[in-house]
């Protein structure tokens, strides 16, 4: 379960910025704090909003990939702030804090283009700051008494360009392992854009084939009202490069490489209408449904344990209930059970306000971006603007009330054209 994430000098990221989890009371509740469910980011375009989700897709893409995929000798491909020099010549730095097994963990580094220059690890057994390990470089390295095994060894074993905790997953240290599943393997990523929507869709097959998944995920898409009465697969003739591709893919989704994994990946996706039981490929649907039935694979398997799942422009092609609805799947404490969470990135307003519900989102679960007039994204919580409880926040936000909206001069856009017109006479 994440708690906070605090990021510096990434894309437009250039001062640390944080996003948290924790809830907020409001004034003169004294309750104790849990975390929220939901999270969501608004802001222009170009604020910041995706950079701030990216900056945590490349934080745990770091710690998967940094000592088995990064190259020896090629140093660390971050992407830092680069609009001044100073950007470019800074560490970024990545943190988070995150439950495992009921206990508070912080671990985090910070890179340059050649190497980790700081890491760490701690821990909050009883709320008391405990040392797991801190590493200042490669061979600089303090452990804590609670850090038990082959800690030298995976200390040897650990380049200057790659991180200890996956140096240490990679050599099956117990504790460590388990801390980077936690992290690697409980946090899912849809992003915008084609390619990622076609992963997303392998992954619906995949959920196909499973008795655990198809019936819930076919009943999400009856209830979506899209017109479809099922998805079913249909299998296609052998092909060796979907064969490879199988092979490789249940590892990346932590679905069992087996012949019904196969089968699957060799099937097309058709959805049998409502409406005259014809059946339909995936190319013939709407941008919409395929958004839909992309999404809930990932939603499904998130649901399903304490994960959290990131998605930028949650907006994209599906209509504001269909949204809402994801979001409330994860407000839902009877849908979820387990703690799962929804980091998300929008421009959809009607998330904001309650023409749809009473309350979709909370005051402690909504974020805005912003830049400055160097570039530089600053990220801020709705919370810090003490909103009342009968305040329309849709509202206020579209007013400029909480900043974090383009400023458009309409007349400068009615000149625009006049001057066009001028010209052409």
């Amino acid at each position: 379960m994440l708690l906070r994430f605090r990021v510096a000098n990434h894309r437009s990221i250039r001062d640390e910025q944080t996003l948290s989890l924790v809830a907020v009371p409001r004034r003169g509740e004294t309750k104790e704090l849990g975390t929220v469910r939901v999270a969501g980011i608004y802001g222009a375009n170009a604020s910041g909003k995706s950079n701030v989700l990216s900056a945590l897709i490349w934080m745990i893409d770091a710690i998967r990939s940094s000592h088995t995929r990064w190259g020896p000798v090629g140093g660390v491909p971050r992407q830092p702030f680069k609009l001044s020099e100073t950007g470019l010549a800074t560490a970024s730095f990545f943190e988070v804090d995150f439950l495992h097994d009921e206990t508070r963990y912080s671990y985090g580094f910070e890179v340059d283009d050649t190497r980790v220059l700081g890491e760490w690890l701690y821990t909050f057994p009883h709320g008391r700051k405990k040392r797991l390990f801190e590493r200042s470089t490669a061979d600089d390295m303090a452990f804590g008494r609670g850090l038990t095994g082959e800690i030298q060894r995976i200390r040897r074993l650990t380049r200057p360009n790659s991180l200890y905790l996956s140096a240490a997953a990679s050599n099956n240290h117990p504790l460590l392992g388990d801390l980077y599943a936690s992290l690697v393997g409980k946090v899912l990523f849809a992003q915008h854009g084609e390619e990622d929507e076609k992963l997303r869709l392998h992954l619906a097959k995949f959920l196909l084939n499973e008795t655990d998944f198809a019936p819930a995920l076919n009943k999400l898409l009856r209830i979506a009202d899209l017109g479809v009465e099922r998805a079913e697969l249909v299998e296609t003739p052998d092909d060796p490069v979907l064969d490879e591709f199988a092979r490789l893919y249940p590892e990346d989704f932590a679905v069992p490489s087996s012949e019904a994994a196969l089968r699957a990946v060799r099937a097309r996706v058709v959805l049998r209408r409502s409406t005259g039981g014809v059946s339909l490929g995936l190319d013939e649907e709407s941008a919409g449904t395929r958004a839909w039935l992309s999404l809930l694979g990932h939603a499904l398997i998130t649901l399903r344990g304490d994960c959290v799942l990131i998605t930028d422009e949650i907006d994209s092609s599906l209509h504001p209930l269909l949204s809402s609805s994801l979001i409330r799947m994860f407000k839902d404490p009877e849908i979820n059970r387990h703690g799962a969470q929804l980091v998300f990135a929008s421009h959809d307003t009607t998330l904001l306000g309650s023409m749809l519900e009473d309350e979709i989102m909370a005051r402690d679960e909504v974020w805005f971006t912003e830049k400055d007039d160097s570039g530089a994204t600053s990220l801020y919580a709705l919370s810090e603007f003490h909103p009342r409880r009968d305040e329309n926040v849709e509202r206020g936000y579209l007013q400029g009330r909480y900043g974090a909206v383009p400023y458009l001069n309409f007349d400068s856009i009615r000149e625009v054209f006049r001057e066009r017109d001028d010209e052409t006479r």
